[in-house]
């Protein structure tokens, strides 16, 4: 599945270390995409242009994000693909199916987003079975699709400690992408909520931001049920009550019961 955005760079908020290699894959695809790769002999007898990352981190907090936004800097196509999925969407088929898909995103110069990526790639429990061998062997091509190819693959997870170690050694580099601090999460509010959707005096943004430990997904998300709670209230601003209704139902959606107000 192709994914997009309408977001910016400057939309996208993460801590300095994260930032900091976030810029590392940048510059790759600049070198890849421009042609230094192949005018710089040296470079290129070592160095294959395929590049391999691995997201980790809470569900919300701009791994996507960040692969959508290298696309759209590089005017690249990014391509999603749940591996929870592959294995068994194409059990019998994986072979002919994985090449090509493999076969178009190399056509097309894309990018690849792989969600999930401990649910194929997770430590190895010893195989009791033909069944539990084929799929080894089917997982095993995937990462050789995944090795051979020359463009960059980005692999997302919520957790590295799932991951196999000698799957880990594989990739170029390793980013967390950490829950906000609370001056991050002031700068997600502040952008999240803006323009018409503005939030009023009443509403302390401040101690929002200091109070609940929420990521860039989760704002958007209370952004989307406020937009509901105000259309459907007929209100002419937001209200305190609707902000705190939405938090409120995030949190409930973690799993986790808190008090707001």
């Amino acid at each position: 599945m192709k994914i997009t955005t309408n977001l910016e760079w400057n939309d996208l908020v993460l801590d300095a270390n994260t930032a900091s290699q976030v810029e590392k894959i940048r510059v790759w695809i600049w070198i890849v995409n421009k042609a230094t790769l192949e005018e710089e002999s040296h470079l290129k007898r070592f160095i294959k242009p395929g590049y391999r990352v691995f997201f980790y981190g809470a569900s919300g907090t701009g791994k996507k994000l960040v692969a959508m936004l290298s696309g759209k800097a590089a005017n690249l196509p990014v391509y999603s693909l749940d591996l929870s999925l592959m294995a068994s969407k194409y059990t019998g088929e994986t072979e002919k199916n994985i090449a090509a898909i493999f076969e178009k995103a190399t056509k097309d110069k894309a990018i690849f987003f792989f969600n999930e990526a401990d649910a194929l790639f997770g430590k190895r429990t010893q195989t009791s079975s033909n069944n539990d061998r084929h799929a080894n062997q089917e997982i095993a091509y995937i990462l050789q699709c995944i090795e051979d190819f020359n463009g960059l693959v980005i692999l997302a997870s919520n957790s590295k400690y799932n991951l196999d170690e000698a799957f880990a050694r594989r990739f170029q580099a390793m980013v967390h992408f950490p829950m906000p601090n609370s001056n991050e999460r002031l700068k997600l509010w502040n952008t999240i909520f803006s323009n018409t959707y503005k939030l009023n005096d009443i509403i302390s943004v401040v101690n929002i931001a200091e109070r609940y430990e929420l990521s860039g997904g989760n704002i958007v998300n209370i952004l989307q049920q406020v937009s509901i709670l105000k259309e459907k209230g007929k209100a002419q601003e937001i209200s305190k009550a609707m902000v705190m209704q939405a938090i409120r139902d995030e949190f409930i959606k973690k799993g986790k019961s808190i008090l707001v107000n």
